[in-house]
């Protein structure tokens, strides 16, 4: 080889390794608990105060908004089109004399993290502490971006539009002000049904509302070209609606292995309608005064997307891809029932396990996923390194090998803060 070439080789070469040095690391395998991250997340505990005693029995008031103008009128749909039936934002306010919080929802893939952050800023207008703001979503409609300014999201959900952000926002602070001005004393009742919760609340008018969580399959098939791509859960909840005349607020719970049958996962939700409506319908009812509300900044490890077994990007340029969004852990006591709300896809392995703990068992306890954190999936964490997990571990577990047994103790910590 002449000089000239050699020394052409050897710039690309020096040129290939610092590229890598810069951009690759080993993964990090240090347990959890020797770890900055953990001893500062767990600081945020000793943080917490205790509510105050209440002033009066638990009054709620619930509203919804439509979505379709939100969308219709930015350029998110460019070449999409909108469901045919209209996709909404639902709010749920409860008031005890001492403590306000609500509980939100929206028919989208899961609570935008930009509109988060907006609703963070915004709604102490309306009185509502962050702390107490409770977010979920229905986990629908995935053909309907653009409200994440990320390279994935840009790439997978359409180009990001800043007004988006702006409608949607406004159109979630609509939901929470009109149901704030229909706030009534009401009765409580729970109930489960297999994966599903209920938690009904009935004004002395007759009206009632339902707040329903259930198991959210996974779904692996080719959803994006649907205009009319709503969640299993988000389907039942017209039909409840339809059927028992209650105003119906669905959140995804945990999150089940994918699955390609969307099909049949519509048709097991069916035939769990009929017997939902004679559960709804007599269930005992009665009057209470626990709410109480926590919300934990979660401090993350750094994070860990792999490209091998022992290789994975360096943080800098994980947090270019996927983007760089806070995470908090929710929680929201309502009588006896606990809802506690994940910053990602939060795993129905972990669930059932952490339900069927003495912290679980003492609680009517229901997690859910998409709470306006964007962290991937939390799954077992001994799927991390198994060739044949069912969960996509390199793209989607984006915290490393410890990640699940983190987040599950930081789920019972908050649980048990919850007095």
């Amino acid at each position: 080889m002449k000089p000239k070439y050699r020394l052409v080789a050897f710039v690309l070469a020096l040129i290939i390794i610092n590229g890598l040095a810069f951009s690759i690391a080993l993964v990090d395998k240090t347990s959890y608990k020797n770890a900055l991250y953990y001893r500062f997340t767990r600081q945020r505990f000793a943080w917490i105060v205790s509510s105050p005693p209440p002033q009066h029995a638990i009054h709620a008031g619930w509203a919804k908004v439509s979505l379709n103008s939100a969308f219709s009128t930015t350029n998110a749909t460019t070449g999409r089109s909108l469901p045919a039936d209209s996709i909404f934002t639902r709010a749920i306010v409860f008031d005890n004399g001492t403590t306000k919080a609500v509980v939100v929802s929206i028919d989208l893939l899961m609570m935008p993290p930009l509109v988060a952050a907006e609703l963070q800023k915004r709604l102490p207008k309306l009185g509502l502490d962050w702390k107490n703001v409770y977010l979920g979503a229905t986990n629908s409609h995935p053909n309907l971006g653009g409200w994440a300014n990320d390279y994935v999201s840009r790439k997978s959900l359409g180009d990001y539009d800043e007004k988006l952000v702006d409608n949607l926002t406004n159109a979630v602070l609509q939901a929470v002000s009109s149901a704030q001005k229909n706030s009534a004393p009401v009765q409580t009742g729970y109930a489960q049904l297999e994966d599903a919760h209920f938690l009904k609340l009935q004004k002395r008018s007759g009206e009632s509302a339902v707040i329903y969580s259930a198991n959210a399959p996974q779904l692996v098939a080719d959803l994006a070209t649907s205009s009319s791509a709503g969640s299993v859960g988000s389907l039942m909840t017209t039909q409840l609606e339809k059927d028992t005349g209650s105003f119906l607020l669905y959140m995804a719970g945990a999150v089940d292995r994918p699955t390609e049958n969307v099909e049949a996962a519509a048709g097991q939700a069916n035939g769990l309608v009929a017997r939902v409506v004679l559960i709804l319908k007599g269930l005992p009812l009665h009057t209470d005064s626990t709410l109480v509300a926590q919300t934990v900044p979660l401090i993350q490890s750094d994070p860990q997307v792999r490209i091998s077994k022992s290789w994975r990007i360096k943080p800098w340029l994980v947090k270019a891809i996927y983007g760089d969004y806070g995470a908090d852990m929710k929680a929201l006591r309502i009588g006896r029932t606990v809802f506690v709300g994940n910053p990602g896809a939060f795993s129905a392995e972990l669930a059932s396990a952490i339900q069927a703990t003495p912290t679980g068992e003492r609680n009517n306890l229901v997690i859910t996923s998409y709470n306006g954190g964007n962290i991937g999936q939390i799954v077992p964490d001994s799927y991390y390194y198994d060739p044949k997990s069912p969960y996509d571990m390199r793209d989607m577990n984006r915290f490393g090998p410890h990640t699940s047994a983190f987040i599950t103790e930081m789920v019972q910590n908050l649980v048990s803060s919850l007095k």
